[in-house]
């Protein structure tokens, strides 16, 4: 992989667009193929009838369950001990399996893995420090990748469209002279644009060679497309292009986040919810519900709101009942759409993302990306830092335009009253908020060790 890489950062910029395209192909017949047809198909045919999900989530999940029995060395001694008989008669006996967590996950790895070929490989645990390998059947992924494209097809957007990509990838060698912090990926139509060198110095490139391309989608990253986008209304820099739709992935955005990058960019957001572990996709309906793929797998949630999740579609590392981290809250109400999966109220939080009080109580995303609307316009960015049970470190992009000294007194009153005075609040100004490794801008940024 390092000689490959070197390969690469060492060739011109056009060697470098035939390489994406090269690696592309490698993708696309790795995740498109008779798997992927035959799921696509199904998932469109099912637009012409009622379909009973539970029913099929039953019969889907007696059939991992027995994969699982029969292939992973976890599985067997864990349903023998827990005398767990298959197959299951109804999916409330799913409960009596023990919930599976990252901790488990990570020390047990080789135990969960299943005994055959699964040779996509896929690492977890970026935020937390603790890296965990999982692995998928090709299988596996073509059908990830049949709902992610269903999804898509049910607003518009089909595969081989222009389609802008917002990665977190390096595109762009660190002695690159030239301005060009896009590739081209010919195999799909795909333009892969790098967030990591988005700056207020560069987001004008970004801006005229999404014009110049033209896009009929955009998905990716949302921090990469809120930052650009910001810069474009700050300085009235015209986006001319017209996507059909947005897919975000991977962050959360706030309300005014989302509105933004809809009125810059001219075309709606869809959003969608997945895990590098593969869990069940959640995506967006055109009334803006956000509905489980529910023939990919079952999501719980427990009372403080965390998910575990069930997936049917891994089996090199097969998931029950993995707590995987994220929040959520679920809905009883039905959607004119037609879609027969549970409908998710909201995406409350992914990972670490919450601060922690002393009295053990956590505020998540959900309160915290709500503070700056008593500040309109006067505050673009913020990123909360947690390093101490006692200290909150607030970083915040002020507006130069339009922030006074007042709006600082006020925000740290603010932060003060929400935090119920068990934390002391340090609020700094920065230019930009500083980005992670993996080229994302992070709202809470969460220090403390994990616990166990």
């Amino acid at each position: 992989m390092q000689l490959k890489q070197s390969i690469y950062f060492h060739s011109p910029i056009f060697i470098q667009n035939i390489l994406t395209t090269i690696y592309g192909r490698v993708l696309y017949q790795e995740r498109y193929g008779p798997v992927y047809q035959k799921r696509f198909q199904e998932l469109k045919e099912k637009e012409q009838f009622r379909v009973h999900a539970q029913h099929e989530q039953l019969t889907r999940l007696n059939q991992f369950l027995t994969f699982c029995q029969a292939y992973s060395p976890y599985y067997q001694e864990l349903f023998k001990n827990h005398q767990i008989s298959l197959p299951l008669q109804q999916l409330e006996e799913l409960k009596m399996i023990p919930v599976l967590s990252k901790e488990l996950l990570r020390t047990r790895n080789a135990d969960i893995h299943a005994k055959i070929r699964a040779p996509i490989l896929g690492k977890t645990g970026g935020t937390t420090g603790k890296s965990i390998q999982v692995h998928y059947t090709k299988e596996d992924m073509q059908i990830r990748m049949a709902h992610l494209d269903y999804f898509k097809w049910t607003h518009g957007v089909e595969r081989g469209m222009r389609r802008a990509s917002f990665t977190g990838q390096t595109l762009a060698a660190a002695t690159q002279k030239s301005p060009v912090y896009w590739r081209m990926n010919k195999t799909i139509n795909q333009m892969l644009f790098t967030i990591k060198n988005i700056n207020p110095q560069t987001a004008a490139l970004y801006i005229e060679q999404l014009n110049r391309f033209n896009p009929e989608s955009i998905d990716g990253l949302p921090s990469g497309m809120i930052e650009v986008a910001r810069h474009a209304k700050k300085y009235g820099i015209p986006c001319t292009c017209r996507p059909k739709a947005i897919f975000p992935t991977a962050e959360m955005m706030t309300r005014e986040e989302r509105h933004l990058i809809e009125e810059v960019f001219h075309a709606p957001i869809f959003d969608q919810y997945a895990s590098s572990e593969g869990a069940p996709i959640v995506a967006e309906c055109r009334y803006g519900k956000k509905h489980l793929h529910y023939e990919m797998g079952i999501i719980e949630v427990e009372e403080d709101g965390q998910i575990l999740v069930t997936s049917f579609d891994t089996h090199g590392t097969p998931l029950v009942r993995y707590r995987v981290g994220d929040r959520m809250t679920l809905s009883e109400e039905t959607c004119q759409c037609g879609h027969a999966g549970p409908i998710i109220a909201s995406i409350d939080g992914r990972g670490r993302s919450f601060i922690q009080l002393k009295d053990g109580h956590r505020i998540f995303e959900g309160e915290l990306a709500g503070i700056v609307r008593a500040f309109p316009n006067c505050i673009e960015r913020v990123q909360y830092i947690q390093a101490d049970e006692e200290e909150i470190v607030m970083l915040y992009v002020p507006d130069e335009r339009c922030f006074r000294e007042e709006h600082e007194k006020e925000l740290y009153f603010v932060l003060e009253r929400l935090f119920g005075g068990q934390m002391e609040v340090l609020l700094r100004a920065v230019p930009e908020i500083p980005k992670e490794i993996s080229g994302k801008t992070l709202l809470i940024k969460q220090l403390l060790p994990e616990a166990p």
